[in-house]
């Protein structure tokens, strides 16, 4: 777990870049958070820039990037432009001396997350990925037990992200553009490598494409085959309403992350014991609520931002340049997983 101090004698601002529904939650967490402050906001469309800063109480707003970015009293830039503009945005911060805070995925190739990566460590700035999941106490519960042996060796791992995004959203959602496999397939590959490493020894995927004419892997599963026995099996849709469940198996035991998995606030604990034919299991089950914070979020369990928030927070004030949670090793491997999928599947369409 991170266990870095928590510092409160200076206060972190700020500045968001996009102000979509995203960055309306993140806002909200802010506003709680000690330390810092929402101080400006930027969108292609300065009245709406006006509107969110009037909202959220930030003191700056602009219609241009650039102004936000030459803004000497901005310390940290929140990337919460749609996805496919993530690297270029993110890229932008940095050459301005930003530290950069990119939500996920950080980008959509390999050759952007390198370039980012490069030329954050040139500049020995700070850069990860609002991969939030990865910050939730739960999840950092589960790792700490896996790290003591409480379910023995880990033998698999299995990681579901599905939602009709049809329902939830409509077509007009720009996810459609880039596909499932980015917005979904990011969760449960991200699960699968933080409990099973990078070294993967093969992989297997398939994958279906949207039927409303964007062409784009709507739906998938992903297969790898780590060092030894170990093996994970990562499934996404965003064309119907799956488990978004997590489970890791292992020798003597399994947890289970329940639903919603992305942003788990119950783990269960199984401990193996009998026989198969008289099985005799002890569960454990722990609850970790979200904080009450209030204001209007827009996407379930946003409260659950505080996590990755206060992290960076910590991160900045140590003087670190990645969050430990999320490291972007890890998320350069699972957009190259991630592509790689994408291409094969829409290689078998045609």
């Amino acid at each position: 777990m991170d266990n870095l101090p928590v510092r409160n004698d200076r206060v972190y601002r700020w500045g968001f870049i996009g102000c979509g529904k995203i960055a309306n939650d993140f806002a909200l967490v802010l506003n709680f958070l000690e330390s810092a402050q929402l101080y400006a906001v930027a969108a292609r469309d300065i009245s709406r820039a006006q509107a969110f800063a009037t909202s959220h109480g930030a003191k700056r707003y602009y219609g241009d990037y650039a102004h936000l970015l030459n803004d000497p009293l901005v310390d940290i830039v929140y990337i919460a432009t749609t996805t496919e503009f993530h690297a270029e945005h993110a890229l932008l911060a940095l050459n301005a001396g930003k530290h950069v805070f990119i939500e996920k995925p950080i980008a959509l190739s390999v050759d952007d997350i390198v370039k980012i990566k490069i030329l954050a460590s040139d500049k020995d700035l700070f850069c990860s990925e609002a991969m939030w999941m990865r910050f939730f106490p739960a999840v950092e519960y589960c790792r700490e037990l896996i790290k003591k042996g409480e379910i023995g060796e880990v033998q698999q791992v299995r990681a579901d992200f599905s939602f009709d995004m049809k329902s939830d959203e409509g077509l007009e959602s720009p996810t459609w553009r880039t596909g499932g496999i980015f917005d979904a397939g990011v969760y449960p590959v991200h699960q699968s490598l933080m409990i099973c490493g990078e070294n993967i020894k093969e992989t297997v995927c398939a994958g279906i494409i949207d039927g409303y004419g964007f062409g784009q892997v709507a739906a998938g599963m992903l297969y790898a085959r780590f060092e030894g026995s170990l093996s994970a099996i990562s499934e996404w849709s965003i064309l119907y309403e799956g488990a978004e469940e997590t489970d890791i198996y292992g020798s003597e035991g399994r947890i289970k992350l329940h639903s919603p998995a992305h942003t788990p606030t119950c783990v269960s604990v199984i401990k193996y014991g009998g026989s198969r034919r008289n099985p005799d299991n002890t569960i454990e089950t722990q609850d970790f609520r979200l904080p009450s914070i209030p204001g209007k979020f827009i996407f379930p369990c946003s409260e659950g931002l505080i996590y990755e928030a206060a992290a960076v927070q910590r991160c900045l004030a140590a003087g670190r340049t990645e969050c430990p949670q999320a490291p972007m090793d890890e998320s350069l491997l699972a957009i190259q997983l991630l592509s790689e999928c994408d291409r094969i599947i829409k290689s078998r369409e045609n």
